[in-house]
């Protein structure tokens, strides 16, 4: 997989692309170089995996509390929803927020808020006191930090590694989070299974506290703050909008973002109607989903340079749709399992390369902003969950999730056909 970044053609745009951190060394890329040779991303590499694996473990409690509360997949889209809610009205500001403010302390004061919320979870749950209507708002809270969390991390990357070393850093932040998708899931699996719901938002509070205690020993490069009034909010929107790369990678994204991703969603559906096997089977579909998107996350990290990605991205978006229809179609454990792996890796894959070619183009002084735009794509998960949970109500879960990937593919490939600019990045 090569994957090359495309000089921009209008020279009016040549002061986005990043120069190369002055005194830096250059190091020929390796599988695992950037996590190897920094030792300041290494830890925010470290901090980044063990949040995450608190996350993915409250996601699977909260769907799983979802479904057995009200047995109504629209239900589970609609906690899905309000997870992913502040991810279109709050990542924007927030991107402001990250250009403007210390980042570790950010990242820090997020950290503490969420461990926070996952207390009051376990409090609510282990008390017998909590009820439905608690669950999207508890999805809400949590969407809204993850919402600050995720882009400050991202927008970090570029900092701490060399030019040269920045798609291999990317595509490892992907990987370690994917391998979250295997633990998290797991853990919290067996948990449910075998102490009850409760316990797992304690196990999620745990991976937050090393992720802080990880957070608090980084020290980051100086750099120079902006004070920019309240236009810069809508600053990494703006670019995004009037850079004709830029702009087709964020669509590029957002197609199987909002009619494939919201299947995670519903995968406790899948494990306890369809497959029938439990609250463990949930961690296995969730874990396997989880292998194949190590695997395509590594493959971006082995690449050694980011030129002509766009035909491979077309490519593989136009078939990620295509596992996700037969998961949907199967009635059959070890058949959905190979096919999941596959719909992991493809996801996975391109997802990294897309996000490895936006910092690959924008300056650090932006770079919150535009990143904190580009979260907007993850909002459009839950924004597709609400529709497809209420289709799962009607015509039953595999149809909302088949009639969605075939979507995605569809417009996916019109817009390859129809657009030279998404062939040629």
């Amino acid at each position: 997989m090569a994957f090359r970044q495309r000089v921009p053609a209008r020279p009016a745009l040549s002061d986005i692309v990043r120069d190369e951190p002055p005194g830096t060394v250059r190091s020929r890329p390796r599988f695992l170089g950037a996590v190897a040779d920094h030792p300041v991303f290494r830890s925010l590499w470290l901090a980044a995996l063990a949040s995450s694996v608190g996350q993915w473990m409250q996601q699977v409690a909260l769907g799983w509390l979802a479904i057995v509360m009200t047995n109504s997949p629209g239900f589970v889209g609609i906690v899905t929803f309000f997870a992913g809610l502040p991810f279109l009205v709050v990542a924007p500001f927030g991107g402001s927020l990250i250009d403007r403010l210390d980042r570790r302390r950010l990242m820090l004061a997020c950290q503490v808020l969420a461990f926070l919320l996952a207390t009051v979870l376990a409090a609510d749950v282990i008390g017998g006191f909590v009820q439905p209507w608690h669950l999207p708002i508890a999805a809400f809270f949590n969407g809204s930090l993850l919402a600050l969390l995720i882009p400050t991390q991202q927008s970090l990357v570029p900092t701490l590694v060399p030019k040269e070393n920045l798609t291999n850093a990317i595509g490892l932040m992907s990987a370690g989070q994917n391998m979250t998708r295997v633990v998290g899931p797991s853990v919290a699996g067996i948990v449910i299974g075998t102490i009850g719901v409760g316990p797992t938002f304690l196990a999620q509070g745990a991976a937050i506290a090393v992720s802080f205690i990880l957070v608090l020993g980084i020290v980051l490069p100086p750099r120079v703050l902006r004070t920019t009034g309240s236009r810069g909010v809508f600053d990494g929107i703006r670019l995004i909008a009037s850079r004709p790369d830029l702009r087709t990678l964020f669509l590029l994204a957002s197609i199987p973002t909002l009619f494939v991703f919201p299947y995670i969603g519903f995968l406790n559906v899948f494990a306890r109607d369809i497959l029938k096997i439990g609250a463990e089977g949930l961690g296995l579909l969730m874990a396997v989903s989880g292998c194949g998107a190590v695997v395509g996350s590594l493959l971006v990290a082995s690449a050694a340079r980011s030129e002509g990605a766009g035909r491979l991205l077309l490519g593989m978006t136009v078939l990620y749709g295509l596992p996700i229809v037969g998961v949907a179609l199967s009635r059959t454990l070890w058949i959905t399992l190979p096919l999941l792996f596959l719909a992991g890796m493809l996801g996975a894959a391109f997802m990294s390369g897309n996000n490895a070619l936006v910092q690959h183009r924008v300056t650090d002084d932006v770079r919150g902003r535009v990143t904190g735009a580009y979260m907007l794509t993850w909002g459009l998960m839950p924004l597709g969950s609400l529709p497809m949970g209420m289709i799962a109500d009607r015509v039953g879960t595999p149809a909302a999730v088949a009639g969605g990937a075939i979507i995605s593919s569809v417009l996916a490939s019109i817009l390859g056909l129809t657009s030279s600019e998404a062939r040629d990045i």
